[in-house]
């Protein structure tokens, strides 16, 4: 019976896979999952061997699907991704099957791949984001054609930048302006970019918004290429190794030394430091495994997928995303990442405030048009009461200070300090807040990894300690049996 079902579920998902792609893909973990369950419980052999082949096979069936040209294609990448991470977890789990400690290691590369892939996909958007804007940056300089001189400079690229640039153009060449050409034909491009040139495009200051974009780009082109001291992945794979060692060591050899200790020594116990390490080895792989592996499958097969669709996915500035609004949130609420958080997007603010004056419009345009920008939610809250102060005839700086903006802001537009002055001021501010925020994230990196170094030293060197003082009170037992 359950046999006759689980095959009809797998044909039903081969079907919904080339008909409605998104369903089997969000729905066919969880009821191979659930079939799955069903099998174990009734201990059917055949259903156990189905239940995986509902996933895989929806997973085959979307990415063999045709796709309509103009039609999302984010179910086929998935389905692509989620494959080629099954098949090298699959040949990793393998090896380490048959070729034992080997087969670990190689299983240890294989994380390092996968985190090296990620880490290239993020550097490689950036770089072809980088580039297009600098070419759109350059044939605005020139007073070239812009569909012109799109087209000439994707002639002589191959791969994805070309292919960009082209889909740029065509959408320019049908009469679309510069920020919905950007959201058609590069939809991958970075919210907060995308949100300048649109808020740049409503006052005719494109030129001097791509030129910002452009520098702003460079400085974190030039920060990604500074050499690092300790790689932020280090503390995790020493984390994880230095358990791994611990449950092994207190699993098959302590024991083993404990039975020694009390026969040749008659009831002796172990050092405090051994007897406190195995007991928390013994809470966390025995007492309480099932939640810590819980974690670890919510971690791995959850959280970590999560946070990489989260960190490839372009924002929305006009319309965030839940997963947006949580993460926004969650940062502006947290002591070191508010101060980050709140500084990035008075960078932004303060330039297009700068923009928008020089075009000549009003202060109430301006801040209106700071509400497009791709900031902070919760930030963007500020600007918002900031602009109601404002419409109420409030005065601007002290509508700054009620708002909780900053200081320097509210001096910006201080008319009586600096009556007539502003435009000069906030570019100013702009350098000042660029220059902060570099200041301030490498200063926190500075006093963060000598203080990781440090408790990673003294927990490598509590497990080591712990690990070979019994071997040191057996000897010293030992010494005392000698008789001369």
């Amino acid at each position: 019976m359950f046999v006759v079902i689980a095959i009809l579920v797998l044909a039903l998902y081969i079907y919904l896979g080339r008909k409605q792609p998104v369903a089997a893909l969000i729905t066919s973990p969880f009821v191979a999952a659930t079939i799955f369950a069903v099998g174990t419980a009734e201990e059917d052999i055949v259903v156990v061997v189905i239940a995986p082949l509902i996933f895989l096979a929806a997973l085959v069936v979307v990415l063999a699907s045709k796709a309509e040209p103009d039609s999302d294609q984010w179910t086929r990448i998935c389905a692509k991704w989620i494959l080629v991470i099954f098949l090298c977890l699959l040949l990793s789990v393998a090896a380490g099957l048959v070729f034992g400690p080997l087969g670990i290691i190689s299983i240890a590369f294989f994380v390092l791949f996968i985190g090296s892939i990620i880490a290239y996909g993020l550097t490689s958007r950036h770089a072809t984001t980088t580039y297009v804007i600098s070419t759109i940056g350059a044939s605005m300089r020139q007073n070239l054609p812009l569909p012109m001189a799109l087209e000439s400079a994707a002639s002589g690229l191959m791969g994805s930048r070309s292919r960009i640039l082209m889909r740029i153009q065509k959408w320019l060449v049908e009469g679309y302006p510069l920020s919905e050409s950007i959201r058609r034909g590069y939809p991958k491009c970075p919210g907060y970019a995308a949100a300048m040139v649109v808020a740049a495009e409503r006052i005719d200051q494109l030129p001097s918004a791509i030129q910002a974009l452009e520098a702003d780009m460079m400085a974190k082109a030039d920060e990604r290429r500074k050499i690092r001291p300790v790689h932020p992945i280090y503390p995790v794979i020493l984390f994880v190794f230095t358990f791994l060692v611990l449950m092994g060591v207190m699993t098959f050899v302590m024991p083993a030394w404990k039975s020694v200790l009390e026969e040749m020594v008659g009831g002796a116990e172990l050092p405090a430091p051994t007897a406190l390490l195995m007991r928390v080895a013994h809470i966390v792989g025995y007492e309480f495994a099932w939640l810590i592996w819980l974690k670890i499958v919510l971690i791995v097969f959850v959280l970590v997928p999560v946070l990489i669709y989260v960190r490839f996915r372009p924002r929305r500035p006009q319309e965030p995303y839940l997963l947006s609004r949580i993460g926004d949130f969650i940062k502006w609420h947290l002591p070191i990442l508010h101060r980050f958080e709140k500084n990035y997007s008075l960078v932004q603010v303060v330039e297009l405030l700068r923009l928008s004056l020089n075009a000549g419009c009003t202060v109430n345009e301006a801040i209106d048009n700071t509400l497009d920008l791709d900031v902070n939610i919760c930030f963007r809250k500020r600007l918002a009461k900031w602009l109601d102060r404002v419409e109420r005839g409030e005065n601007v700086a002290a509508a700054i200070r009620k708002s909780r903006l900053g200081a320097p802001l509210a001096w910006a537009f201080d008319q009586n300090v600096n009556q007539g002055n502003t435009p000069a001021i906030l570019e100013t501010l702009e350098s000042f807040y660029r220059s902060s925020y570099s200041y301030y994230v490498n200063l926190t990196r500075f006093i963060m990894w000598p203080c990781i170094i440090l408790v990673m030293g003294a927990m490598v060197g509590f497990v080591v300690y712990a690990i070979f003082s019994p071997g040191i009170a057996m000897i010293n037992q030992l010494v005392t049996l000698i008789t001369p």
